[in-house]
């Protein structure tokens, strides 16, 4: 298990899932109005002012993110099943995908739309969370294949 770089990749995946817990996605700020964007809520940043969003609003990217992560940690315990494994590193990738969708196309209408001013996702570092974890999903994904193949061809020289 441990042997296996797909299992580095898979947990360096669900560290990044971890950490957008932690670091805000995006800044949005304004005369009027100054927000962080973090994956379980638009937190308004002005003392003593109610917050236009309830949590609702970011519950879709809050669940997709526990799921993507849940996913790459539980694939990492299934080394002996490698076609599950896969299965599993897949449906993580594509909620991760969906996840950066929804955060770069949907949330930032929703966020500009509301408030009228765009996200600042540059100036944040919780931003890059996904992208790392779709990274080293897709790694593990190709390791994990790489694997299945290696054991398929060791089959059938016995």
């Amino acid at each position: 298990m441990i042997q296996r770089i797909q299992t580095l990749f898979l947990f360096i995946a669900f560290v990044a899932s971890v950490c957008l817990f932690f670091f805000p996605l995006a800044g949005i700020y304004s005369a009027t109005v100054a927000y962080k964007f973090y994956i379980y809520e638009l937190r308004n940043m002005v003392p003593d002012e109610v917050s236009a969003f309830s949590f609702m609003t970011v519950l879709p990217l809050f669940l997709l993110n526990i799921l993507a992560g849940a996913l790459s940690l539980i694939s990492i315990f299934l080394y002996k099943n490698r076609v599950r494994q896969m299965k599993l590193v897949r449906l993580a990738i594509f909620l991760d995908v969906i996840m950066i969708a929804l955060i770069f196309f949907i949330y930032g209408q929703i966020i500009e739309r509301s408030l009228g001013v765009s996200p600042n996702y540059l100036d944040e570092i919780g931003v890059y969370f996904p992208l790392i974890m779709l990274v080293f999903l897709l790694l593990a994904n190709r390791f994990i294949i790489k694997d299945e193949r290696l054991v398929r061809s060791a089959d059938r020289l016995r």
